[in-house]
């Protein structure tokens, strides 16, 4: 199967569970999964994209974003290689993300410059707060199991924001939650383990 072929399977396998969005499949479309994580990963030794997890990113692109598509900042953690700091480019003016490393930040700036893609913002650090000297955001995404503090997430919304993050329950089971800025949480239909191990985020 093709690039284009597989593609096409992926749009359609998505149109097939819901995501009817024109505005999410045409970012999908514009920049496939598996054309990115073949740039980025320039290793001889590529795993073949998961459906799956192509499914969820684009499932949480529409939970977080049918509300307000006219986004200012987003705010990303716990990502790899980016592919999902590009997708909403598309939906925001900027997104800035928080990498796990120096050797990540400058992989990914390198990244983005070659290939020209735009309004990323990166910096280094562990911490929900590394971009607080630019909140509020209108969405905050979380992809790792952090002891991040909920208040310090509220802190950095806006007033329409929404912070989406792992939570661990009681019997220590994980799913993705999503907040406001008045700290009412929902449950949000995702598969959390998939998105936390994600190498295209």
């Amino acid at each position: 199967m093709n690039n284009k072929e597989y593609l096409i399977q992926i749009l359609l396998k998505l149109r097939s569970i819901g995501i009817k969005s024109d505005k999410i499949l045409g970012a999908i479309e514009k920049v496939p999964p598996h054309f990115y994580y073949n740039l980025f990963n320039s290793s001889k030794d590529l795993k073949k994209i998961n459906i799956d997890e192509v499914l969820e990113i684009a499932k949480l692109l529409q939970l977080s974003l049918k509300e307000n598509y006219k986004n200012e900042n987003i705010l990303l953690l716990g990502f790899k290689s980016g592919w999902l700091l590009l997708l909403l480019t598309n939906f925001c003016k900027r997104v800035y993300g928080i990498c796990h490393s120096m050797e990540h930040k400058k992989k990914l700036e390198q990244f983005f410059l070659n290939n020209n893609f735009k309004n990323i913002y990166l910096c280094c650090g562990e911490n929900i707060l590394s971009w607080s000297r630019v909140a509020p955001f209108d969405l905050i995404f979380i992809f790792k199991k952090n002891d991040f503090s909920i208040t310090d997430i509220i802190s950095q919304l806006s007033i329409k924001g929404k912070g989406i993050f792992p939570s661990i329950s009681a019997n220590n089971k994980i799913s993705m939650i999503r907040i406001d800025k008045a700290n009412l949480k929902a449950n949000q239909n995702c598969n959390c383990d998939l998105l936390i191990n994600s190498d295209l985020i």
